[in-house]
């Protein structure tokens, strides 16, 4: 994965088609005449609109030296770093490999992020076993309320076949010991 596209630009410098101004002298009998505000206004669009175009052909130029150094560099076989983020730390300038305290707070800067995305592939990482828990939880509950129906069903199904039992008396022992839980429930209410 690389991280600039391959750019090629044309080698011959692209032919501008402009229609020059007529001399000062020359007037165009069809055109309106132009207020000097117009004339004005006119002559620094027109200024502007070269300053623009300078600006422009500099650019084209510093596009195309930077792209021979991309040239030269894959022609020679530097190794280009591998990257599985898009976010690759850009090699300081040659100016300030001098100062020693931006390089060091660069390189803190490059750590950091490093140790975020680390941080973030762990994220996902997390996130997708916790979302993998929950539908194995979903299922194991699912399959629980289908067995509880099941012996619901099976609980109806022998009761009537069942014959209730006569309830033997309580001894004085099991009144003795089921006494306080009787008077608590009679207390504090009986639930269920």
């Amino acid at each position: 994965m690389h991280n600039a596209p391959d750019i090629t630009f044309p080698q011959a410098s692209p032919e501008l088609k402009v229609k020059r101004a007529r001399p000062a002298g020359e007037t165009d009998k069809s055109a309106p005449a132009l207020r000097p505000e117009e004339q004005r206004t006119l002559a620094e669009m027109i200024a502007d609109l070269q300053v623009r175009e300078d600006n422009l052909r500099a650019y084209e130029a510093h596009l195309r030296e930077w792209q021979e150094h991309l040239d030269a560099a894959r022609a020679a076989g530097t190794p280009r770093r591998p990257s599985l983020h898009p976010f690759v730390p850009p090699a300081a300038p040659v100016l300030h490999r001098e100062d020693a305290g931006l390089q060091a707070a660069w390189e803190k800067v490059h750590r950091a992020r490093e140790l975020l995305e680390a941080e973030q592939k762990h994220l996902v990482e997390d996130r997708l076993l916790l979302h993998e828990r929950e539908e194995a939880l979903k299922k194991r509950e699912a399959l629980l309320a289908a067995r509880e129906a099941k012996i619901a069903a099976r609980e109806q199904a022998a009761a009537p076949a069942a014959k209730p039992k006569a309830k033997k008396p309580a001894s004085a022992m099991e009144t003795l010991t089921r006494a306080p839980f009787a008077m608590a429930k009679s207390v504090f209410g009986a639930k269920g």
